[in-house]
């Protein structure tokens, strides 16, 4: 973290943003180090505050690594919606969106951890809940032409679709293997990890396919 970030989140502190930098300042330490890094004391200290200021935004320190959670989950939504635009047709969109989700764990793998790793009830995280299940829906329309997600029995749902289990669980566990180098790429380049993650993106397509009329 340099020494000209952090002057500028404390800075900032005296324009009254002190909920947005203590999440500006825990994505800063996700970039280097991991969630175990990010604690009451250093935030504070960090963006210049007393450390009792911080419970006048979070009650609890969750509900900051829910706020860092929402903004990850807004970024990736972002990107993955972007790359799968272009798309011709849903194999290319979902292929294009699965590579995105791929790519932003390999570049953010700390926040990647905590977005997807780190459990927090939704009941007490309604806007966590919400953006999450935006996600989702984005490859649940993909694959069945509808905004059939239904969030409120979840587990009904992946019953009965699932397409979307495959997915979830195959980009999940490949995404894992690559963050924690269980395959070691050479440079781990955006080209390296494209070549090496479309051929397993391939299989899982190609499954698809075989189970539904693509338009």
């Amino acid at each position: 973290m340099s020494r000209s970030s952090t002057r500028n989140l404390r800075s900032s502190y005296h324009r009254g943003n002190v909920r947005e930098d203590l999440i500006a300042m825990g994505k800063q330490i996700l970039e280097t180090e991991d969630l175990s890094a990010i604690t009451l004391r250093r935030l504070t200290r960090e963006i210049g505050v007393n450390p009792t200021n911080f419970y006048n935004h979070f009650p609890h320190i969750d509900h900051l690594y829910a706020a860092i959670k929402v903004d990850g989950f807004k970024d990736l939504t972002k990107r993955s919606r972007k790359a799968s635009a272009g798309a011709s047709n849903n194999k290319d969109a979902l292929r294009a969106l699965f590579m995105e989700y791929i790519l932003f764990a390999v570049r953010k793998p700390n926040l990647y951890r905590l977005m997807f790793d780190y459990y927090l009830d939704f009941d007490e995280h309604d806007e966590l809940k919400a953006i999450t299940d935006e996600a989702m829906q984005d490859v649940v329309g993909l694959l069945y032409d509808t905004d059939s997600f239904d969030s409120r029995d979840p587990v009904n749902f992946y019953k009965t679709h699932p397409e979307a289990v495959a997915c979830w669980a195959t980009m999940h566990g490949l995404t894992h293997i690559l963050i924690n180098r269980q395959i070691k790429l050479k440079t781990r380049s955006r080209r390296e990890v494209v070549e090496f993650a479309d051929q397993i993106v391939d299989v899982l397509l190609d499954g698809i396919t075989q189970r539904f009329e693509w338009r």
